[in-house]
Parts: structure tokens; sequence; C-alpha cells
């Protein structure tokens, strides 16, 4: 695959896989408007999360009713349009894939027979016991990957797949409702699986998510300016300058890496997790990095940027030498 240099990124050189079932793979039209309206009044809720409120009575028929809806949606299954030529790029390109489904392995099952579509050796439903938008269910498919989560991405077509994968600080990619309000939770939409296929096949470079913002404000160039500097962290307010320079598009942070997150320090930053108290200071620094800003590195030498102290005199420093 084609390596993208500085703030940008694409699918296709992600390593590993994670799709959605229904909607993705399997075209099965599930339609829970009767649940929604039999058992919640109308509202739109997460079917599964709420039963456990219902009455037993009450829960066992919700239960019911949701199998035959998907029993009858495997049964007429077919493959969404682009699916079978995105499993095919998959394992042309030998990347490991996975299924993550609020589904059953029941019915997966039976849609994959009807609609002729080769499942992967990993298939992750609601029998498992975690159901989309916990991160975890992504966590776990990724292990099972065996590849790091931070180059996993998640293909699906509704926002519980997008939450889960920015709750499992995941690359996330829409499909099929790419004009949804919401959309913009994802890395990338498409209104299509087969536009996903034909864009893996010939990669552009994509803004990630994190740096939608600064480039909405300030424009492409700003961006690559500002990926390209290395800046010195030094002071009690480090953290709160290093989120700040990082959304604005930073893309290194020298860190001594002799130095650790000492008391008064970590005192001054409560959002960052006690457990990296007394961690290499670098090593808390990459560990915050890879979960909001993956392509930002941590580096220990090179031409450095230092920083006036103070979080105003540093934002205003880089401000003006990115507007030069």
């Amino acid at each position: 695959m084609q390596a993208f240099s500085g703030p940008y990124w694409h699918p296709a050189n992600q390593r590993g896989f994670i799709l959605d079932w229904d909607g993705v793979l399997a075209e099965t039209k599930l339609d829970f408007t009767p649940i929604y309206d039999r058992f919640f009044g109308g509202k739109r809720v997460m079917i599964l999360e709420e039963a456990v409120r219902l009455p037993a009575t009450e829960r066992d028929a919700l239960y019911e009713a949701i199998e035959k809806i998907e029993v009858e949606g495997a049964e007429k299954a077919k493959p969404v349009l682009g699916a079978l030529e995105l499993i095919s790029w998959l394992e042309k390109n030998d990347i490991p894939w996975a299924v993550v489904s609020r589904n059953t392995k029941k019915c997966v099952a039976m849609a994959a027979k009807r609609a002729s579509i080769k499942l992967p050796p990993i298939v992750i439903t609601r029998d498992d016991g975690l159901l989309k938008p916990d991160p975890q269910v992504f966590i776990k498919a990724s292990e099972l990957l065996e590849i790091p989560w931070y180059q996993c991405v998640v293909i699906g077509d509704f926002l519980y797949d997008i939450v889960g994968a920015r709750r499992a600080c995941m690359r996330a990619v829409l499909v099929r409702r790419a004009n949804e309000e919401w959309s913009n939770w994802a890395d990338v939409a498409y209104n299509e699986v087969i536009d996903l296929f034909y864009a893996l096949g010939n990669p552009q470079p994509l803004i990630p998510w994190e740096y939608q913002p600064v480039v909405r404000k300030r424009g492409f160039k700003w961006l690559e300016r500002a990926f390209g500097l290395t800046v010195k962290l030094v002071g009690d307010d480090a953290f709160e300058i290093l989120a700040k320079l990082a959304a604005m598009g930073v893309g290194s942070f020298c860190i001594d890496n002799e130095v650790r997150l000492e008391a008064d320090r970590w005192r001054n930053s409560p959002y960052i997790d006690p457990k990296y108290l007394w961690e290499p200071l670098d090593k808390v620094v990459s560990d915050f990095l890879i979960k909001r800003f993956p392509l930002a590195k941590v580096v220990s030498d090179g031409e450095v940027l230092d920083l006036p102290c103070g979080m105003s005199e540093s934002i205003s420093f880089i401000e003006e030498l990115l507007s030069r």
C-alpha cells in the first residue's frame, strides 16, 4: 500500500479491518419500527440495552419479536453492493478482517449462507456478551486479529459503529449514510460500500478526524506547516499546552526520556490518569497522543522549537510562526 507522509491517512493503509454485518456486508433490510412502537412508545432507543428495564414477560416477548425480524432478514439476505469486492480486496492484500455485529451468530450464519458471503474466522456477535457501541467489542476484535487497535479501522453504516470506533480510539469509516447529521463522527464517509472499494484501489490522502477542525478554520497549508514542527514541552502546564498544540496540528513533541511524571506536575494536569504517576514522561505523552492524535509522535532530538513559558504565550508563538 502507498504510505502517506505528513498529517494524512487512508483506510487502505490500516493493517486490520473490523466490519459491521447488516448493511455493510449483508443487505437484510432490518426494520425495528414495530419494536419501537410496541415496546417503547415509538421512541428510538437502544433496544437491547433498554430490554433489561422491562418486566420479564415483556422482555421475553421483545426478544422473540427481535429474533423474528432478524431471521426474516437473514432468510432474504443478499450482498450489499460492493461487499464482495471489498472482501476480495482484503483477501488479495492479505489484510486480516473481522465481523462485529449486534445480531446473533445464528442469523449472521444464515444470512451469510443465503447471500453466499464468506465469513472470516473472527465473528463477534451479541452472543459473545458485548454490544456496540461498547468499545471493548472492537478492542476484542483487534486482539483476536493480533493487530494493534490503533492500526485498525471500523467500517459501519450506523451511529453505533462510529461511536464505538471513536470510543476505542480507532479510525472510523461510514458507508451508506454519508448525509446523516452524525456523519462527522467518522474519519471519512462514502455513499456506498462500492465507493469505499474504489477508494481503496486508488487511495488519495485524507485529513483524519482529529485534524478536520483545524483545516476548516485555518486551511490545509497551515496543517502541513504545523505538522512539520517539533516543539519542546516544559513547565507544569505542559500537558495543557500539548493538547492545544496537537489540536492545532503540531506533529512532533520533544520529551526528555530521563524525566518522570512527578506528583506536582500530575496534580496540575488532573485529566491525566493516576496510573501514569512516576512513569517516564515520554511514555505518558506517547500514550496520550496515540489515543487522540495518532499521527503525532514523541521525539528525543532534532530541530526543536523552544516554547515560551505559559499557555497563551506558547499558543501565540506558534500562531505567529505559522502566519508568516
